[in-house]
């Protein structure tokens, strides 16, 4: 890949080589494990590094008919490794090529290209790199400069690893609150020692538990709103239905439904009283191949693009900011291209006094996170929203490797503004863009962590 990839413009090389490039990363959402980061271990080969954490990659395998033995099963690493080898050079146009460019070069130093013939000097070329034992999970983040990573935690997780880790904290994933069984308010009950009979019970363990996780330095939760979400307002039966899961076992369809709505309305108070940001997932068409479901689990790359139900939306963080807490900053992340302007106006529907990008369009999302869905993003949040705001990028990855997406989209950003500044839609200043590229890449994100109380971040 070209030093210059994607900086077209004079301007575009100043704001990326001279701002964007040597700042720190905050990587606020990703599923990256942290028994790895903690443990010290060092990845036995570069499949297990690269390919098998990595859905992307699998989904553009799939596409091209490769074996699944050799995409999630049990095949020898290497003749994995070439299978991808075999796929790479064919996924021009695809961000993948850009990003596999980007993970080997970052990382490894490796600058040629990938395919059947550079396959096994490249296996090798890593291969000596990770027989170091300094190749650890720590040390990649800090090779990337993460300042704050926060890989994804569910309710009843085991939060141990995390403890005395610097710059990693978790970030709760909410979606154990949809579709409530006893099971999860019985495990709740048990991390907190609080029975839970009602709504105000589950609120006081709800707000007990993730007074832990906040102890860590979690300050994001998330929640999955997926293609169909439907919003329901308090009826007044929610206790009663509660109750009836709990002794049941079960709720039927339509009161199942009310319920998660008022667990919802809940967590995103409690998310308000400590200060967090909620990220609201959205659109997801999570239910596709039943086949794929069973041999690669739910987050096995074979996901489609759902809608955004608008108003159903809007009546959640409603409902939510009319609660004694209030509405939390709000993250909102479209999987489908033609939402993005409705979500990106709603951040002057639900503003505040003395808050910046109180609610706001997240970035480029899975499906969009792609050179043209960042471009997009940009235009779009410029004009149906506020560009400045932006908390900037995340990777919501499971591979150390795709932090190099920080990059990609840092590059895109200038080459962006350079290109409109060349166009004469926006000034052609360094001085009057720069400050714009640092707040975006870092200066957000690092001023939402400041203001909810979490001040030193590893260095």
């Amino acid at each position: 890949m070209k030093a210059n990839h994607v900086l077209t413009t004079p301007l575009a090389e100043r704001l990326y080589l001279e701002v964007a490039e040597p700042l720190p990363l905050i990587d606020y959402h990703n599923h990256l494990s942290v028994s790895e980061i903690a443990s010290g271990r060092r990845p036995a080969d570069l499949t297990g590094l690269w390919l098998r954490s990595d859905p992307y990659k699998h989904r553009a395998m799939r596409i091209f008919g490769i074996d699944e033995a050799l995409i999630t099963g049990d095949a020898d690493p290497f003749d994995m490794f070439k299978a991808w080898c075999q796929v790479l050079p064919q996924l021009i146009g695809n961000p993948l090529y850009d990003w596999s460019a980007l993970e080997l070069a970052r990382v490894f130093q490796i600058d040629w290209p990938l395919n059947p013939e550079t396959a096994e000097k490249t296996w090798q070329a890593a291969g000596e790199q990770l027989a170091d034992p300094s190749f650890t999970a720590q040390n990649l983040l800090r090779r990337f400069h993460v300042r704050y990573t926060a890989p994804c935690a569910a309710l009843n997780d085991d939060l141990g690893p995390f403890a005395g880790l610097h710059g990693v904290a978790p970030s709760f994933r909410g979606d154990d609150l949809s579709g409530l069984t006893p099971q999860t308010i019985r495990l709740l009950e048990g991390q907190t020692g609080m029975a839970v009979d009602s709504l105000n019970s589950l609120a006081a363990s709800l707000e007990k538990r993730l007074g832990s996780f906040h102890d860590l330095g979690c300050r994001f939760a998330d929640h999955a709103l997926d293609n169909g979400f439907c919003y329901h307002g308090d009826d007044g039966r929610n206790d009663e239905r509660l109750r009836r899961l709990l002794a049941e076992d079960r709720l039927e369809p339509a009161d199942a439904a009310c319920l998660d709505s008022a667990v919802l309305r809940l967590a995103g108070s409690v998310y308000a009283r400590f200060g967090w940001t909620m990220q609201l997932h959205l659109g997801a068409l999570r239910q596709t191949s039943s086949r794929l479901r069973r041999i690669a689990g739910p987050a096995g790359g074979y996901a489609g693009i759902g809608r955004v139900a608008t108003s159903e939306l809007v009546a959640l963080l409603d409902g939510i900011e009319q609660g004694e807490a209030g509405l939390p900053r709000t993250v909102l992340f479209c999987s489908h291209p033609e939402d993005s302007a409705a979500l990106a106006v709603l951040g002057g529907s639900f503003s505040q006094d003395g808050v910046r990008g109180k609610v706001q369009l997240g970035p480029p999302w899975w499906w969009c996170d792609h050179l043209a869905g960042m471009r997009s993003y940009f235009e779009t949040i410029s004009a149906y929203g506020v560009l400045s705001v932006s908390i900037g990028m995340t990777t919501d990855s499971r591979s150390f490797l795709s932090l190099v997406r920080h990059e990609y989209f840092r590059r895109t950003l200038c080459g962006w503004l350079g290109e409109k500044a060349a166009d004469g839609i926006f000034p052609n200043d360094f001085d009057v863009l720069a400050p714009l590229v640092k707040a975006v890449c870092f200066g957000n994100a690092e001023t939402i962590l400041a203001k909810s109380g979490l001040t030193e971040l590893e260095s």
